[in-house]
C-alpha cells in the first residue's frame, strides 16, 4: 500500500487546466520512493474520493484560480480548502474536486492532504501548457519533491 498518493487533477485538452497531469507524467520519469505512487486522477470530482482510499497522505496538484501571476503556485492544507473562503480555488473546474473533498473530509475518508495549485494562464480549448505555467513546472516539481524530503 503506497504511503504518499500524489494525484494530478485536470484535463490536458484545455490548456493549462492540464498541469496536474503534466506533473505527473513528468513524476513518472523520475526515480520515486516505492512508497510514493503517481497517478493521473483525470478532471477530479466523486472518483478522487476512489483514488484517496488506502493512502496514508495525499497531494494533489492542479490549476487553481488564484487571482496571482500565471505560473504562480502555492501549497494548500486540507483546512484551507474546506474553508468557506476558499471556494473559489476550484473555479477553473465543473468537475466538483472541491464538493468531493468536503463530502471525503465529512464521511472521514481523507488522509492527510495537500494541494498543489498552479495559477493558469489560459483554460480554453487547446493541448500544451501556456509558456508561464510550463516554465513553473520544474520549480513546482523541486517545491514537491522538497516536501517529500520532509516527510
Amino acid at each position: 500500500m503506497p504511503r504518499l498518493r500524489i494525484i494530478g487533477i485536470g484535463n490536458p485538452l484545455m490548456g493549462d487546466d492540464g498541469i496536474g497531469i503534466a506533473a505527473v507524467d513528468r513524476l513518472r520519469q523520475l526515480d520515486l520512493p516505492p512508497d510514493v505512487e503517481a497517478i493521473d486522477g483525470g478532471t477530479g470530482g466523486l472518483t478522487l474520493l476512489t483514488l484517496i482510499e488506502g493512502a496514508r497522505r495525499i497531494i494533489l496538484i492542479d490549476a487553481v484560480a488564484m487571482g496571482k501571476t500565471a505560473g504562480s503556485f502555492a501549497c494548500f492544507g486540507l483546512d484551507e480548502l474546506m474553508s468557506a473562503d476558499h471556494e473559489t480555488l476550484f473555479s477553473v473546474h465543473q468537475s466538483g474536486a472541491l464538493p468531493a473533498l468536503r463530502l471525503g473530509s465529512e464521511l472521514g475518508l481523507l488522509p492527510p492532504l495537500s494541494l498543489y495549485g498552479v495559477q493558469p494562464a489560459v483554460i480554453a480549448f487547446g493541448q500544451g501548457l501556456s509558456p508561464a505555467v510550463n516554465a513553473s513546472l520544474d520549480l513546482l516539481l523541486s517545491a514537491l519533491l522538497a516536501d517529500l524530503s520532509k516527510n
